[in-house]
């Protein structure tokens, strides 16, 4: 990996990305001093992003221990965020042991999803959650609603999902805020899981020491990367599918997995996330898989670049995005449904409660034509296949 000292300014997604890669990817390059970084870096633009991206923890991870020049201030400043989020993740696993305590003594079965779960398949405690997600059946839906509200759970106002439930707790940081999941499905794209498949898999472990129920690697790895979409393309989760892909390679049925994110109508989604991964931030995916997970064709050229240039504006421009508006609604396996979903997200569908229907659709209006000119750029640029990688530093 090259040192970035060539560079007059250093952009914080480029610093950021590259202490991803060594931090994440090869540690051993930190620690050796084999990073070099040059001395007119942005370290208040450094902190700005990571914390706007919900990284902050995993930064300091990366930088802990190194040999890297952060001044005094800035490593205080990463190492309070990390610390708040082990705080966090010690408090989750506290009320996770709870309510699988009481759902096992009413006899509900439950699948933890997301959360304590997935970091400790990837990130561990450097994973920023602010809630729990469980998954049970639908008929056990109204004993556990009557278990969380004995426990003092209160049901929040939420749009009007009908695949699952969310239930606020005070706690002394602000809001404990678990959903109860009884289907696992995107209601704006038309992913589908197999949630008879989900609950056969699943598999009886300890996370982090609470004996729970999860999904199966595969699995898993396929429903954190179904979160993309809802989270318009976070790096955050980026991040989390990186290190499950690092850590579980050897474990995954790569193949197999692409066939079952077919089956889902997850095809697109994930074969662009993968390629995302591996050409951006040199995730170690297995070379056919990488084959497999290129663009055919122009549509799926102008999907991949939607998503990678979705994840460069959060690095480089996340508080003037464009194509983060748009990437969302692009990842359809049949892409005669995409008219469908953008008129109906534009007219108002999904979002707050409190927000009008004609706001709404003004401000998604006014998003959508925003991301015209970004678009223009990726529809053009898409022409030709282009090179195969790219650094995420990302442009207008």
């Amino acid at each position: 990996m090259s040192p970035l000292q060539d560079s007059p300014t250093v952009r914080p997604g480029t610093l950021i990305g590259l202490l991803l890669r060594n931090g994440l990817g090869g540690p051993a390059a930190i620690k050796r001093g084999r990073v070099t970084v040059p001395e007119d870096v942005d370290w208040a633009a450094l902190c700005a992003v990571s914390h706007r991206c919900r990284i902050a923890p995993v930064i300091y991870q990366c930088l802990r221990g190194s040999s890297l020049p952060v001044p005094p201030g800035v490593a205080a400043w990463f190492r309070a965020q990390y610390y708040e989020a082990v705080a966090r993740h010690l408090a989750s696993l506290n009320e996770l042991r709870e309510l699988l305590g009481w759902f096992s003594e009413a006899g509900i079965p439950a699948v933890v999803l997301k959360g304590p779960a997935l970091a400790q398949l990837g990130l561990g405690a450097a994973r920023i959650a602010h809630d729990l997600d469980v998954l049970i059946h639908h008929e056990d839906l109204r004993r556990a609603d009557a278990i969380l509200v004995r426990h003092q759970y209160d049901a929040m106002p939420d749009p009007p999902h009908d695949f699952h439930r969310r239930y606020g707790r005070p706690a002394p940081w602000g809001m404990r805020v678990l959903e109860v999941h009884f289907d696992i499905t995107d209601r704006p794209r038309p992913y589908r899981p197999d949630i008879a498949d989900i609950w056969e898999r699943s598999v009886v472990t300890t996370v982090f020491e609470v004996p729970a129920r999860v999904p199966e690697l595969g699995d898993h790895f396929l429903l954190t990367l179904m979160q993309l979409p809802h989270h318009h393309w976070a790096v955050r989760l980026i991040v989390d599918a990186w290190q499950v892909a690092r850590r579980w390679s050897t474990a995954i049925d790569w193949m197999g997995l692409l066939s079952r994110a077919a089956g889902w109508e997850m095809g697109v989604l994930t074969r662009s996330a993968l390629h995302t991964m591996g050409t951006m931030f040199d995730v170690p995916i297995p070379a056919a898989v990488m084959a497999a997970s290129s663009p055919s064709g122009y549509l799926e050229r102008v999907q991949w670049r939607i998503a990678r240039e979705a994840v460069a504006e959060q690095l480089e421009y996340p508080f003037r995005p464009r194509l983060t508006w748009a990437a969302p609604f692009v990842m359809l396996d049949h892409p005669g449904g995409l008219p469908a979903v953008l008129i109906k997200r534009t007219l108002g569908a999904g979002g707050s409660p409190l927000e009008s229907a004609a706001r709404k659709t003004t401000r998604r209006t006014a998003a959508t034509m925003a991301a015209l000119p970004a678009l223009g750029k990726v529809f053009l640029a898409s022409l030709s296949p282009g090179p195969r990688r790219q650094d995420g530093r990302g442009g207008r």
